[in-house]
């Protein structure tokens, strides 16, 4: 994992927020490229490598000064990070450059509509890469339980092979599956992992019978009690503009509750 990217926009909680992809950005050793969006809500007109072109909306050096304040604070001692400042959204940003990190970061939702839902739609669906939503506290220190949620799809497959660099500094993993009427076959999986030298263990949580809400609670529930600091899993659903009513009513729950970092791939 060689390239982090996250996007902020001047709003009260960046620091905390760049604590976060400071502490992946060293536990990697990555670079972190961290944008400003000096436009809020704006669609991007045209752009060239790094040269946003928008329309007039006003600019806010009052939250451009505050995300460059939180970058110096937070970041200027990690070296090879850098402060980028493009005349777009956080969404349009995200979806034009994304594609050239190997991990976006975005903050944990507190509504399931409105910029913040656009953006994590732009880095699911746009992008093709590994998402990491981070709740409001600021991650810090190594990884010491990454737990897998596992279920035999596609979606997650892939969030597991994206996320080995990360999985492979975790001190433990834990393979979590859920009860159902059919097993999810596991053998194959651990046979993978076992070829990046991961022996994860095992456990099951109680999902028969319950809704789909209720579902990503009991997932929550599982990874908090197995003393997870990082869950990854596959994102289900599709884009939908300016809302994420368009991924499935479980990962909802997930971007918008989970009280630790969690990785995504669609």
């Amino acid at each position: 994992m060689k390239r982090i990217l996250i996007v902020i926009d001047g709003s009260a909680n960046d620091a905390e927020s760049l604590a976060s992809a400071k502490t992946f950005a060293i536990l990697t050793g990555a670079q972190l490229t961290v944008a400003h969006a000096r436009v809020a809500d704006q669609s991007l007109v045209g752009f060239g490598e790094f040269i946003f072109a928008a329309s007039d909306v006003d600019r806010s050096a009052q939250n451009e000064a505050q995300a460059k304040a939180a970058f110096d604070a937070v970041c200027g001692d990690l070296p090879d990070a850098r402060f980028l400042v493009y005349d777009a959204s956080c969404d349009t940003i995200t979806a034009a450059i994304g594609y050239a990190y190997d991990l976006i970061m975005v903050e944990r939702l507190s509504s399931e509509d409105g910029p913040e839902a656009s953006n994590l739609n732009a880095a699911l669906f746009e992008t093709g890469r590994l998402v990491l939503l981070v709740p409001p506290q600021a991650a810090a220190g190594p990884i010491k339980r990454a737990a897998i949620v596992w279920n035999d799809s596609a979606q997650t497959a892939r969030a597991i092979k994206s996320a080995l660099p990360l999985l492979q500094i975790a001190q433990d993993v834990v393979l979590l599956t859920g009860s159902g009427t059919e097993e999810v076959a596991v053998a194959l999986l651990l046979e993978y992992l076992a070829a990046y030298d991961l022996a994860p263990s095992v456990q099951a949580y109680d999902s028969e019978r319950l809704t789909a809400r209720a579902r990503g609670r009991a997932l929550i529930a599982a990874a908090s009690q197995a003393g997870a600091d990082l869950l990854v899993m596959g994102a289900f659903g599709e884009g939908q503009a300016g809302a994420i009513a368009g991924l499935g009513r479980a990962t909802r729950k997930i971007v918008t509750a989970a009280p630790m970092p969690v990785l995504l791939q669609s």
